[in-house]
């Protein structure tokens, strides 16, 4: 048998991984001239970038599994936050709820009303908790109604909930606005992010040393600046895929790539599937990151989120040193992100101007913002998946049908489970189990 892997970012990394343990004949097609995808690492001035994602919660069972089986340590981040209220940051620490409910009361950090709410929020998700772990989608599906996340907290918390809290938290995990996010996932970031019990987790080295562990294991078979033009699918099996330098036989694909690219590789998928496909969403985002030699947030905050009647064109900013001192400037390393309409604007400027706009904004919360070392940008058209209201259902109803309509074709990415980088390497792990039971090894 022999399978090809289109796309090497976590989804193709691990599902290579997974083909190398059982034996089977594959290629990794990479369009980029480097691995990673969504967590690739850049090196700047001895500093390790996480380019796209950063960390794990202790849900993510298949994520910490590939840790240990690569050796990959990993290390718990604070929990300390911010977030923007009244002309101040509010410091508030899952691992201290004395000290946040001390710094909501003493403070006064929301009207009573929000407060009131933000309790409300809780206790409506831990209702729910059995259903929305970031491991297994299937049990979300039970909230998987046609409505977004804004909608579910304004019904079932209230208005000051989502521009507080609740919206604030879902605006710096998707980098979209809740509107745009479906009910069932929003629910899952939320408990998973917010409330679950358990720690938030990177690997001691950033995401990057989970990132190079995937890459090391397949790198004989990996093959970057190679883009596939199309799968090529023949009398209801797949044959192979042609790229911009030949036709490369198959016997299985999998297609690891976001929803939108699957749909242009895949012109011949059938219209249920195509359409699935089709509902599928991505924020965009441009991320700044800079390395400063003084300590940018407060009180040791990992992140600050800023409420969106702040009207910035910044939804969060964190210190990478915070959770990964190994690899960051002892001041710190400093990510701020922009967010979908804003950022698709921003993303036309070059990157000095950026920069600048960037540290100018930083510095209307944290005035203590020096002059960056060095400073990097990153463009992320299709940065998190965001799962609008139904699209779990639909997504779970394709994966079954596709099997009994396209021989040898199995779909991989974070759109395929819960989105993140937990479903990601999850769904590619899952992608070879269903070309295993639907093409005998020859």
């Amino acid at each position: 048998m022999r399978v090809v892997v289109v796309g090497a970012g976590a989804a193709g990394l691990s599902a290579a991984w997974e083909l190398r343990k059982r034996g089977v004949d594959f290629t990794v097609l990479e369009a980029a001239g480097h691995a990673g995808g969504r967590i690739a690492v850049e090196e700047v001035e001895g500093c390790r970038i996480d380019t796209g994602a950063q960390v794990f919660t202790a849900a993510y069972d298949t994520a910490l599994r590939l840790c240990r089986e690569l050796d990959v340590p990993v290390r718990a981040v604070s929990r300390r936050a911010g977030i923007w209220s009244r002309g101040g940051f509010r410091v508030f620490d899952r691992d201290d709820k004395w000290r946040t409910l001390r710094t909501l009361l003493a403070f006064r950090a929301f009207p009573p009303r929000s407060l009131w709410q933000s309790v409300r929020l809780e206790w409506r998700l831990r209702r729910h908790a059995a259903d929305l772990s970031l491991a297994d989608p299937s049990r979300a599906l039970a909230h998987d109604a046609d409505t977004s996340i804004a909608d579910w907290i304004r019904t079932n918390a209230g208005p000051e909930a989502l521009e507080g809290l609740g919206g604030s938290s879902i605006r710096a995990l998707t980098l979209a606005e809740p509107e745009d996010v479906g009910a069932a996932y929003g629910m899952a970031l939320l408990w998973g992010f917010n409330f679950e019990p358990g720690d938030m987790l990177t690997p001691e080295r950033g995401m990057g040393q989970f990132t190079e562990a995937l890459v090391n294991t397949v790198a004989d078979r990996i093959r970057l600046s190679t883009k596939v033009e199309r799968a090529v699918i023949r009398n209801g099996a797949v044959a192979g895929v042609q790229t911009d330098s030949g036709f490369v036989a198959a016997d299985g694909i999998i297609c690891a790539t976001p929803a939108t690219e699957a749909r242009r590789l895949l012109p011949d998928l059938p219209a249920d599937i195509d359409r699935t496909l089709g509902r599928v969403t991505y924020s965009s985002t441009c991320r700044v990151v800079f390395g400063v030699d003084r300590p940018t947030l407060r009180d040791g905050c990992y992140f600050v989120a800023l409420p969106r009647r702040e009207e910035s064109f910044i939804v969060s900013y964190s210190d990478a040193a915070v959770k990964s001192p190994q690899v960051a400037p002892s001041g710190g390393l400093i990510h701020a992100e922009s967010a979908s309409d804003r950022a698709e604007s921003l993303a036309q400027l070059p990157d000095a101007d950026l920069r600048q706009r960037f540290v100018d904004e930083i510095r209307r919360y944290s005035p203590g913002m020096q002059e960056p070392r060095f400073a990097r940008v990153y463009r992320w058209k299709e940065a998190v998946c965001l799962m609008p209201g139904g699209a779990l259902t639909a997504i779970a109803r394709a994966r079954g049908s596709l099997p009994k309509q396209v021989r040898g074709l199995a779909l991989a990415g974070d759109y395929m489970h819960i989105p993140s980088v937990n479903g990601a390497a999850a769904s590619g792990i899952a992608a070879v189990d269903e070309l295993m039971r639907a093409v005998p090894s020859t």
